[in-house]
């Protein structure tokens, strides 16, 4: 995983959001009452309000990854 190559968000169905990193899928948004964010492994899960801040949760998390693999 890399946050190099950034997160492309598609929507593929009202409501639901998939966020890849080149073909890899790294996690989904949801709406239900807020928007619900989980990695594909899921090791990062929350409920935010917005969905901008769901995705940032994901793609933070990914950044941490990459600088942790740098050390």
């Amino acid at each position: 995983m890399t946050a190099r190559e950034g997160i492309l968000w598609t929507e593929t169905y009202a409501g639901h959001w998939e966020g890849c990193s080149g073909p890899t899928l790294m996690g989904v948004v949801s709406w239900h009452d807020g928007y619900a964010v989980r990695s594909a492994g899921g090791e990062v899960h929350g409920q935010h309000s917005t969905l901008d801040s769901a995705k940032a949760q994901l793609e933070g998390w990914m950044r941490w990854l990459d600088s942790t693999d740098a050390a």
